[in-house]
């Protein structure tokens, strides 16, 4: 049983749960640090006890996944917040320069949200956030100079906060070179940077644009990948290391889209087209992205594209006033078509962020894909999603190939994104919210009692048991957890007949 250490972005179901879900799919374990070392929202762990345990951990695995700002700052939010000073965060990364076992490593670069929410970012965020957003999109799109962008688009921002702001975004960039130089030194094996909730025109994507020209300049190829994502990277890089052990033929994948243009629109905290992003996710887990109309075809992922006109929306902050089911329909008519030619498919609803479309859930039971899918996953940004596709179906193809797949694992997993991105993200979350008067611009903060817990579960379990194919899911009774004490992002188990 191959065995990975995991040293998560942080202690989030996705940094954590997800990626160990992928590696049970391949019949694969992770070892993660022990909860005294697991960061908590803006609580960093003793970042020297994390590498020493990183260190110890490497020495007895297989293979391991690290994000370099958990390892480096303590997680992702810390990598935000905290004024660690450059040397110090490289010297906390020197376990992955020592010898020994295949390292995976994700790096973020770090976003500008147009919120005054600070639950996640420096205290100045309330309320000097949008102005912030603002001056970013100035510098992003234009040569001049900080103090004439910030006279224009942020003169109430104070010039400290601004110093610190750039400060921090320096620090990290140079952290990211840093990386790229350690994969050019075969001391990586991996390396995705990944673009965190950014935009067309930003501060993120100049970093993006010249950590990529970099990558290319030092011939890293595919093994360097830089595109929009964070949170997933953790699951995207145990599919690598899975497939990388299978010592199995590289997974070959077509990208389709139902939607006329649909792979060339940008979604939402995106900073270029999501067909782009798909290709760069695949390639960041270790597929072989290949011409749909190829004739040796190992998987193809369908794209729900970004919805357009009533349909868009987010579903964390503004839902959409209603379903495209013309576009859902399509959407699952091209996925029914490729199970009848007997290929296999997975899909990646980007339609709106942060929630699934609950016309394509629909649609895809009525044509009856739930039971046949490789991969599914609709949460958070598209980057997120296109990854925890590419993630399941790396993991998925290799596994067979090799002899470990674990079906029932698979099972799981699909249950459990759609009871996620659609039974709570896109039908649960918005009523839990009205239910508490949460603002749904902040993040809330919530006690999560016995009654809320049973009334919430039974929401989410209406959309598992109405999906035909998945009403042989449940949700665990009492499984539900709030991780951060909001609403924002679930937990909980979910089981499947067996």
């Amino acid at each position: 049983m191959l065995r990975l250490t995991l040293l998560p972005l942080d202690d989030r179901p996705v940094s954590v749960r997800l990626p160990a879900q992928v590696a049970r799919v391949a019949g694969a374990t992770v070892e993660v640090p022990p909860p005294a070392l697991r960061p908590r929202l803006r609580h960093a762990p003793d970042v020297a006890a994390l590498s020493a345990w990183y260190a110890g951990s490497r020495g007895r695995t297989d293979a391991s996944v690290v994000s370099l700002d958990g390892l480096g700052l303590g997680s992702l939010i810390a990598s935000r917040t905290g004024s660690e000073r450059l040397d110090e965060v490289l010297a906390a990364w020197q376990p992955v320069t020592r010898p020994g076992p295949p390292v995976h490593a994700a790096i973020v670069v770090p976003r500008t949200p147009d919120s005054a929410d600070a639950t996640e970012e420096p205290d100045y965020w309330d309320p000097h956030g949008p102005a912030l957003h603002r001056l970013s999109a100035e510098l992003g799109g234009t040569t001049a100079t900080l103090d004439d962008a910030r006279s224009r688009v942020a003169a109430d921002v104070p010039a400290d906060v601004v110093a610190d702001w750039t400060g921090r975004r320096l620090r990290q960039h140079a952290l990211a070179l840093a990386a790229l130089d350690l994969h050019r030194r075969g001391l990586l094996t991996t390396l995705v940077v990944g673009v965190d909730d950014a935009a067309q025109r930003s501060l993120s994507a100049l970093a993006q644009e010249d950590l990529a020209r970099w990558a290319r300049l030092l011939g890293t190829g595919h093994r360097a990948v830089v595109h929009p994502g964070a949170d997933e990277t953790g699951a995207v890089l145990v599919a690598r290391a899975v497939l990388a052990a299978s010592a199995v033929a590289t997974p070959r994948v077509a990208v389709r889209c139902a939607a006329d243009g649909g792979l060339d629109r940008v979604a939402p905290y995106e900073t270029g087209p999501v067909g782009h992003t798909a290709v760069r996710q695949l390639e960041a887990a270790g597929a072989v992205v290949v011409d749909p109309r190829s004739p040796d075809v190992d998987c193809h992922v369908v794209v729900h594209a970004p919805a357009t006109g009533p349909s868009a929306g987010d579903w964390a902050v503004a839902p959409p006033a209603g379903s495209d089911g013309a576009a859902a329909a399509a959407t699952a008519g091209t996925v029914a078509e490729l199970l009848a030619a007997g290929q296999r498919v997975a899909v990646a609803d980007v339609a709106q962020p942060n929630g699934a479309d609950p016309a394509l859930v629909t649609a895809l039971g009525e044509v009856g894909a739930w039971r046949r899918l490789v991969g599914y996953a609709a949460w958070n940004t598209a980057g997120n999603t296109l990854g925890t596709v590419a993630a399941q179906v790396v993991a998925t193809c290799a596994a067979q190939a090799a002899g470990t797949f674990d079906a029932v694992a698979h099972r799981e997993l699909l249950a459990h994104r759609v009871a996620e991105d659609a039974g709570w993200m896109s039908h649960a979350r918005a009523r839990a919210r009205a239910e508490l008067g949460s603002d749904p611009t902040r993040h809330d903060v919530v006690r999560l009692t016995a009654d809320r817990r049973h009334r919430w579960e039974s929401l989410v379990g209406e959309v598992l048991a109405r999906t035909p194919g998945l009403d042989d899911a449940r949700v665990v009774p009492g499984s539900l957890t709030l991780p951060w004490d909001r609403t924002f992002e679930i937990d909980l188990d979910v089981e499947v007949a067996r």
